[in-house]
């Protein structure tokens, strides 16, 4: 009998060769040449993020969206209308380890482009009443947030998971201190972080290198470096033992279910193998964990399992969405897996599918300039080597069961999790009291008893 092709080996992929050029200032400036379309994406990145929020959670987050709404030379109107004139896109953001503004547009509007970074990036006014407006579309935001259970699970989670270091807070802000942010907080954020010694920018696309550079240096050149804050945070270590919590919505039909504790920082050594253990046990469709809880149990539509890796270790988390009736057993059978990964080899067969799948869909993430200057950006945010995705795949391929067992006993730890569960605590709460003393809170994270 004649049985199914083959799949033939996977090739060979070469990241895209990039410059790295520093202006006098210390403005690190990276040039790819990538001419498959005539399209041009320029990311300016300042290597500060959420976790230099200190005690107002939300402010690196907000600094970001305000970029856009106003500066010295252009007003928020102005500013989208001339993006939006060439057909071309200007998003802001933040993650926890930076602030970043990007724009993406042909390369015939490459010179406004530049000239649109630079100003909303550069010159940025912090307009009062653009404030106003901001502060009360987050309210909203975080009004409606408090009916999403699988956020409030999330939140809780990283709560008890970083509790007492920056991670705990979440990123988007609190009502509290969204509403205490003042135009003095985002100016201070602003002039601290935004500094050419602190910053990335990256432009990747249908260009020259030489052309491109000079008129960065043109625009960027007379930004002044200065002395940057030490930044640096304490590690965070997470809970000694399991904790139980319900985060109590009385009219909910199923639990948002989060299983967690500290995982491991993106320049650990340690990348690869718990890449692919995580594809392994939570990844993709033919994980563990969704062939346990979706297809052998039934009691969720999917499983997932992630390493959030930041510049600091941040959250391991098993996330699904089940029943009310199965919402005990679900999480039974999440820490099964976990133990049962530590416990034996897996087999060659199941490997050498894992590596298939995350062999076979790398080359997906770098067909579009914004993804490979994400990983580029990456590469000197984090302080990793330059053939970092020249050999990834490689190191995939040579990830054995025994570097599995190894990881996996180093960083997961089922006997020591946060377990958060979003749900109707009456319930829900009978079948989680085996896993431990069950704290009960209210959307707004206070104590209650049921």
């Amino acid at each position: 009998m004649i049985g199914p092709p083959q799949p033939k080996p996977a090739e060979k992929i070469s990241f895209p060769p990039y410059i790295v050029k520093d202006l006098r200032n210390g403005l690190r400036v990276i040039l790819i040449e990538h001419h498959e379309q005539p399209i041009v994406s320029l990311h300016f990145l300042a290597k500060s993020g959420s976790s230099e929020d200190g005690n107002l959670p939300g402010l690196a987050n907000l600094t970001a969206e305000l970029l856009t709404k106003g500066t010295k030379t252009r007003t928020a109107v102005e500013i989208a209308d001339e993006i939006d004139y060439v057909g071309g896109q200007l998003v802001t953001g933040s993650s926890w380890d930076a602030t970043f503004a990007s724009v993406t547009t042909l390369r015939k509007h490459l010179d406004l482009g530049l000239s649109l970074l630079a100003d909303v990036t550069l010159g940025p006014i912090f307009a009062e009443e653009e404030i106003e407006r901001v502060r009360l579309q987050r309210l909203t935001v975080l009004l409606q947030r408090k009916d999403d259970a699988d956020y409030l699970a999330e939140q809780r989670l990283d709560a008890a998971v970083f509790n007492g270091h920056p991670y705990a807070q979440p990123e988007i802000g609190t009502e509290e201190s969204v509403r205490a942010l003042r135009r003095e907080d985002f100016i201070r954020f602003h002039t601290t972080h935004f500094r050419p010694n602190n910053t990335i920018l990256a432009v990747v696309g249908d260009i020259l290198p030489d052309e491109v550079f000079s008129r960065i240096e043109d625009l960027f050149c007379s930004w002044e470096r200065q002395r940057l804050p030490d930044g640096s945070l304490q590690m965070p270590t997470g809970p000694e033992n399991s904790a139980v919590y319900v985060v109590d919505k009385p009219e909910a039909v199923q639990s948002a279910i989060r299983v967690g504790h500290v995982g491991i920082a993106r320049k650990s050594p340690d990348f690869v193998p718990v890449v692919v253990l995580n594809t392994l046990l939570g990844g993709y469709f033919h994980s563990r964990l969704n062939l346990n809880l979706r297809e052998g149990k039934a009691f969720t539509y999917g499983a997932q399992m992630s390493f959030d890796m930041r510049k600091y270790p941040g959250p391991f988390i098993v996330s699904a969405d089940v029943r009310n009736a199965v919402t005990g057993s679900a999480v039974g059978e999440v820490l099964y897996e976990l133990r049962r990964i530590r416990e034996d080899l897996v087999t060659p067969e199941e490997l050498d599918l894992v590596k298939g799948f995350i062999v076979g869909s790398f080359p997906l993430q770098l067909e579009t300039a914004n993804q490979i200057a994400s990983k580029v950006i990456d590469l000197e945010l984090y302080d990793l080597p330059r053939d970092f995705y020249d050999t990834f795949s490689d190191r995939v391929e040579n990830t054995s069961g025994e570097d599995l067992l190894r990881v996996s006993r180093r960083y997961l730890h089922p006997d020591r999790v946060a377990i958060v569960v979003a749900g109707n605590g009456r319930e829900i709460i009978s079948g989680l009291e085996r896993f431990g003393p069950v704290e009960v809170v209210d959307p707004d994270g206070k104590k209650i008893s049921l």
